[in-house]
C-alpha cells in the first residue's frame, strides 16, 4: 500500500496536515487545489511544521527531505485519477463537496476510493448522484492529524465491504485507531466537542476569564491536551461556525447555535492558525505566540459587529 498514490483535495489547514501525515507514513501523496497560491502556502506550512519537529528533536533533516520528496502538488483535478484513494478536505458545504464528488466519480477508475473528511455532512448525501456510491466513505481525521491517533470511519448507505476494509487498512497503516460510526453528521467527537468550544467562547465573551485561563482550566481540570479556544484556532474559527450551523440545521439542538463572538471573529478575519490570528496569534510555522490571547474589546475597538 505504501507504494500507491494518495490524493488529498484541498490545501487549507486540514489538507496540509493530512498530506504531512500521509507522507510521514511512507505514502506518495498529491495535494490538489484550484489555487496555486493556496498550494504554495500549504506546502510552505508543511515544511515549517517539519522544521518545528526538527527543532524539537522529533525529526531529522534527512527524514524531512524524505517526507517532502513524497509530496507533489497540482491545480488540476484530473490528477486525482492517479490515486487509489482520494480524500477531500473542503469546507463544510454540501453542494461544494457533492459537486467535487461528481467530478471525481467521472475522472477516477471505478475501484478508486473516494473519501470525505467532512465532520458534519453525511457521506450518503455527499455521494448522492455518483455512479459508484459503493466506493465512497467518510474518514474523519482529528487535527492535528499527525499527532492524534484517531480516525472516525462512516459507511454510506451504499458503501461496500471492500471500500470499508481498505479504508480501515489505510488508517491502521497510518497508526490510527479506527472508530466505526453510523452515517450521522457530527460522528462522535464533533458532536461532543463543539458544544464545549461554544460554551468556552461564551465564557470569554461574558468576561468571566481570559483566553489563557479558560484553556488552562479545561486542560488541568479535565486532562485535555489542548484547551477549547486553542482547539478552535486549530480547527479554524470559520470552520467551527460552519460545523455548528450544520449540526444545528440537522438536530435543532440549541447547544449548536454559534456564540456571537465566533461570528464576529469570522467577519473580522480572525480564523485561527490559518490566518495567524484567532483566540491567539501564531507565527508562519503555526506556533502560538506567548501571551497573545484575544481580548474581546479588540473586536469592539475595530468596529466589528
Amino acid at each position: 500500500m505504501s507504494q500507491k498514490i494518495v490524493v488529498v483535495y484541498g490545501a487549507a489547514t486540514l489538507g496540509q496536515e493530512l498530506v504531512q501525515a500521509v507522507a510521514t507514513a511512507g505514502c506518495e501523496v498529491i495535494l490538489v487545489d484550484h489555487s496555486e497560491e493556496k498550494l504554495k502556502k500549504g506546502l510552505a506550512r508543511v515544511e515549517a511544521a517539519l522544521d518545528a519537529e526538527i527543532a524539537r528533536w522529533g525529526l531529522t533533516s534527512s527524514e524531512k527531505r524524505a517526507i517532502m520528496s513524497r509530496i507533489k502538488s497540482s491545480t488540476q483535478v484530473s490528477e486525482a485519477a492517479k490515486g487509489w484513494l482520494v480524500i477531500e478536505t473542503l469546507k463544510e458545504t454540501l453542494e461544494v463537496k457533492r459537486q467535487l464528488f461528481k467530478e471525481l466519480d467521472a475522472i477516477c477508475k471505478p475501484d478508486t476510493i473516494l473519501a470525505s473528511n467532512s465532520a458534519t455532512i453525511s457521506i450518503t448525501e455527499i455521494s448522492s448522484g455518483c455512479s459508484y456510491p459503493q466506493r465512497t466513505i467518510a474518514m474523519h481525521f482529528q487535527s492535528p492529524i499527525v499527532k492524534v491517533p484517531l480516525v472516525e470511519i462512516s459507511r454510506g448507505l451504499m458503501t461496500d465491504d471492500t471500500t470499508y476494509e481498505a479504508a480501515v487498512r489505510f488508517a491502521n497503516m497510518m497508526r490510527k485507531t479506527v472508530i466505526s460510526v453510523y452515517d450521522c453528521p457530527g460522528f462522535v467527537t464533533t458532536r461532543i466537542v463543539l458544544p464545549m468550544i461554544n460554551q468556552a467562547v461564551k465564557v470569554l465573551e461574558e468576561g468571566i476569564a481570559p483566553c489563557e485561563q479558560i484553556d488552562t482550566a479545561m486542560k488541568l481540570g479535565f486532562g485535555l491536551n489542548t484547551g477549547p479556544l486553542a482547539l478552535a484556532d486549530k480547527i479554524g474559527i470559520d470552520t467551527v461556525v460552519f460545523y455548528l450551523e450544520n449540526l444545528y440545521t440537522e438536530t435543532f439542538d440549541q447547544s449548536y447555535l454559534p456564540a456571537k463572538l465566533l461570528k464576529k471573529m469570522t467577519r473580522a478575519g480572525y480564523k485561527g492558525v490559518k490566518s495567524n490570528h484567532g483566540f491567539y496569534r501564531y507565527g508562519e510555522d503555526g506556533m502560538r505566540t506567548e501571551n497573545s490571547g484575544l481580548k474581546v474589546e479588540q473586536l469592539s475597538q475595530a468596529g466589528v459587529r
